[in-house]
């Protein structure tokens, strides 16, 4: 055999042995391709997974958030005894053992709004001319906002009680309830709405034109929603 035909001989075993090694390694950097391409995807799917479980809470809290907001500045009375008085003038006797700040104040802007003068005296000092008088006790209780730990006071009782001539004429309680979720709306926003049931408002009167009712003693009767 010529040294040429060798030499071709040769280079082909040479390549015979190369083959199954490139073949091989070709083979291990697909492998290692299509992995880093699936653990890519699989990235990808849980950002978005992630993300989605994110928007989701997210919008959960918003929820919450809104129904907090719509329940701050609503408040209805647990129970009503009486139907709404008509009065022009209201003395409101003040309860030392009440500590909330706002109470008063709160009570006097509810009468006024309603188109009702107010004035507050201490217990025995009752002035006269007064056509009803207004008694109030409050309980005030703490609680803890959803995802807050911050400790809030908010009023957990109030008691109202309209009195003229000598009798009971309308009572009002708001209470809480468990977990109700006005529990945490202001003293302007619960008095309100119990003054709103126990008093006509004569701020309504005047816009329809209407002549004042009388004033009139109380019966018991549910609360309408």
């Amino acid at each position: 055999m010529s040294s040429s035909a060798a030499a071709r001989a040769a280079a082909a075993t040479s390549r015979s042995r190369l083959c199954p090694i490139a073949s091989a390694i070709c083979r291990r950097r697909c492998a290692r391709a299509a992995l880093a391409a699936f653990a890519a995807t699989l990235t990808l799917a849980l950002d978005g997974c992630a993300w989605t479980l994110i928007q989701a809470a997210d919008a959960t809290g918003s929820v919450i958030q809104a129904g907090y907001a719509i329940a701050s500045n609503y408040s209805s009375p647990t129970f009503v005894n009486g139907r709404p008085v008509d009065v022009q003038h209201v003395c409101i006797e003040v309860n030392p053992t009440v500590s909330v700040g706002d109470f008063v104040p709160a009570l006097q802007l509810a009468l006024e709004r309603r188109g009702i003068r107010s004035d507050v005296y201490n217990p025995g000092t009752s002035p006269a001319g007064c056509e009803a008088r207004l008694v109030y006790n409050a309980a005030i209780d703490y609680g803890h906002r959803s995802f807050s730990d911050e400790s809030i006071q908010y009023l957990s009782i109030i008691d109202l009680t309209l009195i003229g001539s000598g009798r009971i004429l309308v009572t009002a309680r708001y209470q809480t309830d468990g977990l109700n979720t006005d529990r945490f709306s202001s003293a302007s926003v619960k008095l309100g709405g119990l003054i709103g049931r126990m008093v006509v408002d004569r701020t309504d009167l005047a816009r329809r034109g209407q002549q004042p009712q009388t004033l009139q003693t109380s019966q018991a009767f549910a609360p309408t929603n």
